[in-house]
């Protein structure tokens, strides 16, 4: 039988596609347990994390149950777990948190549930209690201004949204212009609105000048240093040249011609010259780089600037911070 070279081709084919799907049909068998294993250890971890979280609450230690439950959730969601952190988030006072949570079990559960008309009832009780925050701008805002809420970002501005009741911070963050703040105590059922502005524009400082006094003292002292020793240098040129007529002009140390004695007194008289000259010269040079050294070091420390807020609660509003 002769087998022709397209059949082999073919048959190879065949081979290697065999091959792949064995591979991959042995990697998904092998992945299946994997994450199986995965899914069980979440549930396992989930569970302890649920137990813990009610013996705190048998403790009466919320606020260690709240995160506990909190931590169950994220491994498994449960409509259970969702009741139990909602009843934790109620205790603790934050009523739009627990309502979240109601909302959310209730969602889950089945029609027939007997964990569902008492979720409901629960519901309707805690939604009247929740207050309600507006927040508006008493002036448009800059471009790019954020308002948050606690440090978190709010949800609207110029509508009621829900918040928890307690003491809440406004904060109001505009590009180039000072945070303003706004404390407000809140209490259950309360309806709130508050107007808010951006803080006072941030001056930028002008640019150091290029030379300050000093500089320019140091500067200008070692100018006249400088000019010090060139009249140095030029009387000590005319010191030597005078010394050469005199030592022409007096050969006997005593002065037998005109020319020998204005060369010796025109000496003398640079020699005087050329004593100031050098001292104006040393005495700039060191004046400039005492003045130039000092010049560069950094001077005081900036001070705190004082800052306030204003404080909002039922029948009052004030101010808090350093002045």
């Amino acid at each position: 039988m002769v087998t022709s070279k397209n059949d082999c081709s073919t048959w190879e084919r065949r081979k290697l596609r065999a091959v792949g799907l064995g591979a991959a049909l042995l990697s998904l068998l092998l992945a299946r347990p994997a994450a199986a294993d995965k899914t069980d250890d979440d549930a396992r971890r989930a569970e302890e994390l649920f137990k813990e979280a009610r013996a705190a609450i048998d403790r009466n230690d919320y606020a260690t149950a709240c995160p506990k439950f909190e931590e169950s959730l994220a491994l498994v969601r449960r409509a259970g777990t969702l009741f139990n952190l909602a009843q934790c988030e109620e205790h603790e006072g934050r009523l739009v948190t627990a309502m979240r949570y109601y909302k959310e079990g209730i969602v889950v559960l089945d029609p027939g549930d007997p964990r569902l008309a008492p979720s409901k009832k629960k519901l309707a009780e805690i939604e009247p209690r929740i207050p309600y925050l507006t927040i508006k701008p008493k002036t448009a805002l800059p471009k790019d201004t954020r308002v948050t809420i606690d440090g978190k970002e709010a949800e609207a501005i110029g509508v009621a949204v829900p918040i928890n009741p307690g003491k809440r911070t406004i904060s109001v963050l505009a590009p180039k212009r000072t945070e303003e703040k706004y404390v407000l105590e809140v209490a259950e059922a309360e309806q709130v609105e508050i107007l808010v502005n951006a803080g006072k524009v941030i001056v930028e400082p002008p640019p150091p000048p290029l030379f300050g006094p000093r500089r320019i003292a140091g500067i200008a002292a070692l100018g006249v240093g400088g000019l010090g020793f060139v009249g140095a240098i030029i009387t000590g040129g005319i010191i030597v040249s005078a010394n050469g007529r005199v030592e022409g002009g007096c050969p006997n140390v005593q002065c037998d011609t005109a020319q020998g004695y204005e060369a010796a007194k025109l000496g003398k008289t640079m020699l005087v010259a050329n004593a100031i000259t050098w001292g104006v010269g040393i005495a700039g040079a060191g004046a400039g780089a005492v003045l130039l050294l000092l010049d560069g070091k950094k001077k005081g420390q900036e001070k705190n600037k004082p800052g306030h807020s204003f404080v909002v609660g039922p029948g009052f509003v004030g101010v808090e911070g350093k002045f």
